[in-house]
């Protein structure tokens, strides 16, 4: 019956584990839609976290899903933003308000990526999240 089993959001759990916290001295805010005004030019207060998932595997015990995080800081304050969140949420039996997760490992290390701006600097890594049914 692996149809009927329930999965704690990826999503979600890792907003419980980021959203808020403190790194480089700056409060993250995660969101899941990029805030931005009515011209599309992206809205702080920074950093700002994207989170989204790009599938992943499941099994007869357990789900692996890769988890994307995109930071949006001025200058290097977005990949070491990330940095630093991959040494705060990576490891084993993390326990969140909307899960119980196996473990939090990086697949993509966090990285500089082109974007579009003057004054913004984007990063992004990937993560893989073990979890087990509800």
């Amino acid at each position: 019956m692996i149809d009927g089993l329930v999965f704690p959001d990826v999503r979600e759990c890792l907003n419980d584990l980021v959203d808020g916290t403190e790194h480089l001295g700056d409060p993250v805010r995660m969101v899941w839609h990029l805030p931005a005004d009515d011209y599309g030019t992206l809205q702080g207060p920074f950093p700002i976290v994207l989170v989204y998932t790009n599938g992943g595997t499941e099994g007869y015990i357990d789900r692996v899903d890769r988890v994307t995080l995109e930071c949006y800081a001025p200058g290097t304050q977005a990949v070491n933003t990330l940095e630093s969140i991959k040494a705060f949420i990576c490891g084993t039996d993390i326990e969140t308000a909307h899960g119980y997760l196996d473990g939090i490992a990086p697949d993509q290390v966090p990285e500089d990526v082109p974007y579009a701006s003057d004054t913004l600097n984007k990063a992004t890594a990937t993560f893989t999240v073990t979890s087990r049914p509800l």
